[in-house]
């Protein structure tokens, strides 16, 4: 039985996780390589593993039945972390997080082809309005924006990708077999990048060493409390909620960092978040309907 409160008290808590996680992030690529940074964020992720799934379930964990799905959604996920860490090397978190929340505008897109769904005129109105909202807060062409502002963008597109392809091996596999495949190929790819391209390391202290440890801890302590709001709640009344991880990494921007998003840069985030809502909404309405419909 779903237990919405208790849901929405869990994708909250999973957004702190994630903003810590960013910002966090975002302290140590003022000082280490990011790719060094994303390393470290997936080894001890890898390490607290069993913090999250027990260690009798690890071996069951590791068994998919979809192995092609979960490399290519586990090297998506790398390259995102990769990308948005090496963009908030440079640009203000805020925005950075603001800038990446087109991605469920495009995973609206992209479901048409991929999965075979139907998205109608209102749900297209509202992702062009969306797009409009990034548009706004990266203003191309109107004032020079570092080239680090259209990683995020990039980001998006594979998160895009990523989300797609979540939704069909979620038909197969379990979140768990998710999280150990993805955690595990990020350890994998990062070792060999930071093996293979110079200049991506550089000595770390011990407060160093604490600060990886607890990227990969606010990173499974994360993911945990997404699998447990999904756990209790439907996606349709938590996904509203998912956007107040712009509102956070805006205040953690201004408040650590002293980053004061600009007028069209709030204009644009609020686009955003209003677009997104909406498009959540009626996929919500299109759902129940056709729920209705299978049940007559």
């Amino acid at each position: 039985m779903d237990n919405i409160p208790r849901g929405i008290a869990f994708i909250l808590l999973s957004i702190f996780f994630f903003v810590s996680l960013d910002m966090t992030a975002k302290l140590m690529t003022e000082l280490h390589p990011p790719l060094q940074v994303a390393w470290g964020r997936y080894v001890f992720s890898v390490l607290l593993l069993p913090l999250l799934i027990r260690p009798r379930d690890l071996r069951v964990a590791f068994r998919t039945k979809r192995p092609g799905l979960q490399i290519v959604r586990s090297i998506l996920l790398v390259s995102m972390t990769c990308g948005f860490f090496v963009a908030i090397s440079y640009i203000p978190l805020g925005d950075a997080v603001a800038i990446g929340f087109a991605a469920p505008f495009i995973t609206t897109a992209l479901a048409i082809p991929m999965l075979g769904e139907k998205v109608g005129v209102r749900r297209w109105t509202a992702i062009a309005v969306g797009f409009i909202g990034v548009l706004i807060v990266l203003r191309p062409g109107f004032e020079d924006r570092h080239w680090a502002y259209f990683l995020p963008v990039s980001v998006a597109f594979l998160a895009a990708l990523y989300n797609v392809l979540t939704r069909l091996v979620n038909r197969y596999d379990s979140a768990q077999t998710s999280i150990a495949f993805n955690n595990s190929a990020g350890v994998v790819v990062m070792t060999a990048v930071i093996l293979m391209v110079p200049g991506q390391w550089s000595p770390l202290d011990a407060g160093d060493w604490a600060s990886l440890v607890l990227l990969g801890g606010f990173g499974m302590a994360g993911h945990f409390c997404l699998v447990l709001a999904y756990r209790h709640a439907p996606v349709s009344a938590l996904a509203p909620f998912t956007f107040s991880h712009i509102v956070l990494a805006i205040l953690a921007g201004m408040i650590v960092f002293g980053h004061v998003p600009d007028g069209p840069t709030f204009l644009g985030a609020g686009i955003i978040v209003a677009s997104g809502i909406y498009v959540f909404h009626r996929e919500a309405v299109v759902a129940r309907r056709a729920r209705e419909v299978a049940s007559t």
